[in-house]
C-alpha cells in the first residue's frame, strides 16, 4: 500500500447540503467536477450507512493471537468489513498483524507505566499488565503515478499525480491510561433489553438519531465513549488487549504469558430489521 495519504473530503463536516453536477450539452468539465461527482455519491452512501446502521463491525475483523514459533508473538486482525463513525466502509481484504515485542519496545516508558493495571477489569481479572485497545481507521491512499499538469502557480508539464485512490486503513494500538478504560455500549446487552422491554429499547435506539453542532468538535466527529483523550475520533474500536507485565518503571513484559484478547467489547452493526421486531 502506498504511503501517500490523501485528504478525504468526507473528513470535513459539510456547511450545507451537497451539490450535484448539472450536466448540459457543451459543458466544460475539469478535475474538480469529477471529484465533486465522486464525493456526492460517496457522501450520500456514508450518510445513509451512518444513520441506518451506525459505526461498528459488519463482518469479520476478529482480533486473534498468533503464538510465537521461534519469532515474536503477534496480534492478528482477520479480514472483514466495518462502518466508521462517518459512515465510510473500512475493509481488510486480508489479515494484518502487529508484532507485540516490536510495538512494546517502541513505546515510551512513561506511556507503558501509565497503561499498567495491577487490578484490570473483567475479563482480565486476576492478571496484571498493560491494557491496549486495537482501533482501525479509514485511510485513502494514492496508488501509482501518472503525468498531469502542475497545480498552483506552476507551468511544469512533467508533474505527477496518483493514478488511483484506494480505500485503505490504518491499525492503531492505543495504551489506555484510565483506571477503568471506558467501553462502548454493550450491543449484546441491548439485544437482551430489546427482548425484555421493546418500548425502552426503541427509545434508546432512536435517542441516537440526532445531529447538531455538538456532534462535531474541531472539525472531527465528537468522541465516542471508547475514544482516548486526543485520539482521532474517526477510529473504530475492534478489541481490547491485556499485554501481561509485572510492575515497574517501566513495566516488564512477561514474554512467557500470552496476550489476552477481548473481542466482545466492540460495536456491532444492527440490521434495520431489529427496529421492527415485535415481541411474541
Amino acid at each position: 500500500m502506498s504511503d501517500v495519504e490523501i485528504v478525504d473530503p468526507l473528513n470535513e463536516r459539510p456547511a450545507e447540503g451537497p451539490d450535484r453536477l448539472n450536466y448540459a450539452q457543451g459543458l466544460l468539465l475539469d478535475d474538480r467536477d469529477f471529484r465533486d461527482e465522486q464525493t456526492y455519491h460517496r457522501g450520500r452512501l456514508a450518510r445513509a450507512l451512518k444513520y441506518l446502521f451506525g459505526p461498528g463491525t459488519v463482518a469479520g475483523l476478529r482480533v486473534d493471537r498468533r503464538p510465537a514459533t521461534g519469532a515474536t508473538e503477534e496480534v492478528v486482525v482477520r479480514p472483514g468489513l466495518a462502518i466508521d463513525p462517518l459512515g465510510r466502509l473500512i475493509e481488510l481484504p486480508r489479515s494484518a498483524c502487529a508484532r507485540i515485542d516490536t510495538w512494546w519496545n517502541a513505546q515510551a516508558p512513561g506511556v507503558l507505566s501509565g497503561g499498567f493495571h495491577a487490578s484490570p477489569p473483567a475479563p482480565f481479572t486476576g492478571l496484571t499488565g498493560v491494557i491496549v485497545d486495537v482501533f482501525v481507521r479509514f485511510r485513502a491512499c494514492g496508488r501509482g503515478k501518472t503525468p498531469a499538469f502542475a497545480s498552483g502557480p506552476f507551468d511544469a508539464t512533467d508533474a505527477l499525480v496518483s493514478a488511483r485512490l484506494r480505500d485503505g486503513y490504518d491499525l492503531d494500538l492505543v495504551v489506555r491510561r484510565e483506571a477503568t478504560p471506558p467501553a462502548p455500549p454493550n450491543t449484546l446487552a441491548l439485544a437482551a433489553a430489546r427482548d425484555a422491554d421493546l418500548t425502552a429499547f426503541r427509545a434508546a435506539v432512536l435517542e441516537g438519531w440526532h445531529e447538531d453542532e455538538a456532534d462535531w468538535r474541531d472539525g472531527m466527529p465528537a468522541p465516542l465513549p471508547e475514544h482516548a483523550t486526543g485520539q482521532d475520533t474517526r477510529s473504530l474500536l475492534l478489541a481490547r488487549l491485556l499485554v501481561p507485565a509485572s510492575a515497574g518503571s517501566p513495566p516488564t513484559r512477561l514474554a512467557s504469558e500470552p496476550v489476552r484478547i477481548d473481542n466482545d467489547l466492540r460495536r456491532f452493526v444492527y440490521a434495520t430489521g431489529v427496529l421492527a421486531f415485535e415481541a411474541p
